[in-house]
């Protein structure tokens, strides 16, 4: 737990505790002044200006959780935000540092702001969330202020695990045309035949970078949220050219490809979207495919949607990976796949991009006996 830099949360905590205590400053300073120092105490009575429920207001008028302690330690107020953050039932005042949070990392920071004297903001982890915590002092009471970063800590967590995986996967392909390039300087005085098959080589290598970076750019395309200018698409018609692309990888590996499609089966999509869900399907079943296999491409409409399915009889893919298939980067096999080129983002860019246009993606497996990917998409643009 580290004390980090100014934030907004700091900056409200300290908003907060300057107007705190510049009201009660002006209420206390607005009460008469006993006649007599030694005068008999009064007899308690209701003070209107009491500025304690005027701070109860403030916590409540709080957008993020928010909570109150007196001098002593002991729960002053609590808006809804923190109650449910912090599983605390409304009337829950006169509570613990301790029994209000259930963090000893909140009740260490409070301690020391309360020892120093000075407004803190750190992270804190409580039952498996991030929570980033200002405190400040108001008076002689604390004021900590809650925020929930666990989806931004979660978002950050991807970010860096999509940089690393993207430099890896890109050094592969790099590395490769380097070195290829340097073998072809060194061989084509001498051996002109062997540089031909490094040149060879070097232009799949070459192939293979640029398909993954065209799909880098696809993925952070589909990824960016915004409404999508929908035009009618022939589904049927992307379906038959992807298989004529695909026939002559399919005779090479003698596996049997078929179609069986509509005349036409328009729906509302974005064609380079729905082409890449097509491709990717029909091409994985083609590569991870054994000799004699078969993959078979049907579309049909089903109501409103059309539904596209794509079986094989190929290697298949074990349970435990059936979750995790759509990852970016995720290889059920990784070096089958590094063998043939595959990027590791096809499966994701599919999902992405059915799901953007409102449609679903399922699969079903049994390992060494194949795969089905059922895609079910809107024919109109409302899903």
């Amino acid at each position: 737990m580290n004390a980090l830099a100014e934030t907004p949360v700091l900056l409200l905590v300290v908003l907060g505790a300057l107007v705190l205590a510049t009201v009660a400053l002006r209420r206390r300073a607005a009460r008469p002044v006993p006649a007599a120092q030694n005068a008999a105490p009064a007899i308690p009575a209701a003070d209107p200006q009491d500025p304690r429920p005027w701070r109860a207001q403030f916590v409540d008028a709080l957008n993020q959780p928010a909570l109150l302690f007196d001098a002593v330690g002991r729960l002053d107020a609590a808006n809804g935000a923190a109650c449910d953050l912090m599983g605390l039932r409304p009337n829950a005042q006169g509570l613990t540092i301790m029994e209000s949070t259930a963090s000893t990392g909140i009740a260490n920071v409070v301690a020391r702001v309360r020892a120093t004297h000075e407004p803190m903001t750190v992270d804190v982890e409580r039952a498996g969330r991030e929570l980033r915590v200002g405190v400040s002092l108001v008076g002689d009471e604390t004021l900590v202020v809650l925020a929930d970063r666990t989806r931004e800590r979660q978002i950050e967590d991807l970010r860096r695990d999509f940089v690393v995986n993207a430099s890896h996967e890109l050094k592969t392909p790099v590395t490769a045309i380097q070195t290829l390039g340097d073998a072809i300087a060194v061989t084509l005085p001498d051996d002109p035949k062997r540089a031909a098959s490094l040149v060879k080589r070097l232009n799949e290598e070459s192939e293979r970078l640029a398909r993954l970076v065209n799909e880098l750019l696809d993925l952070r395309r589909l990824e960016v949220a915004g409404p999508l200018e929908r035009v009618p698409v022939d589904l049927a018609e992307i379906a038959r050219l992807v298989v004529a692309e695909q026939l002559p990888r399919a005779e090479t590996r003698q596996v049997t490809l078929e179609l069986d499609a509509p005349e036409g089966a328009p729906v509302a999509g974005v064609k380079a979207d729905l082409e890449a869900v097509v491709k990717n399907l029909v091409s994985n079943a083609v590569k991870y495919n054994r000799e004699g296999g078969r993959v078979d491409v049907a579309l049909r409409t089903e109501g409103a949607t059309r539904v596209l399915t794509v079986s094989d009889t190929g290697i298949g893919i074990r349970q435990q990976d059936l979750p995790r298939i759509f990852e970016r980067f995720y290889r059920v096999d990784t070096a089958r796949s590094r063998a043939t080129g595959g990027t590791g983002l096809g499966l994701s860019i599919v999902r992405h991009a059915v799901e953007r246009h409102g449609g679903t993606v399922q699969v079903a497996s049994s390992l060494g006996e194949g795969t089905t990917f059922t895609v079910t998409l809107p024919i109109g643009s409302d899903g």
